[in-house]
């Protein structure tokens, strides 16, 4: 004969790990970029740099960013 049993269930819960007293303008998160040319035309070859140069000064423009 099987007896049944009961199950218990205990419901955790969540803790915000992330803001242990430090103020989310106080945080600095570390920002990368991906830049990337998909052909080689000639109409991409300063895509590139054009990225890197776009990417490089939004994370900078960001105080609350650093590049990673």
């Amino acid at each position: 004969m099987v007896i049944p049993v009961k199950k218990k269930v205990s419901i955790i819960p969540a803790q915000n790990i992330y803001n242990k007293g430090i103020k989310p303008e106080l945080k600095v998160l570390r920002v990368a970029a991906y830049c990337r040319v998909s052909t080689k035309l000639e109409q991409q070859e300063g895509s590139y740099e054009a990225q890197i140069a776009y990417y490089t000064e939004k994370i900078n423009s960001n105080p609350n960013w650093k590049l990673a």
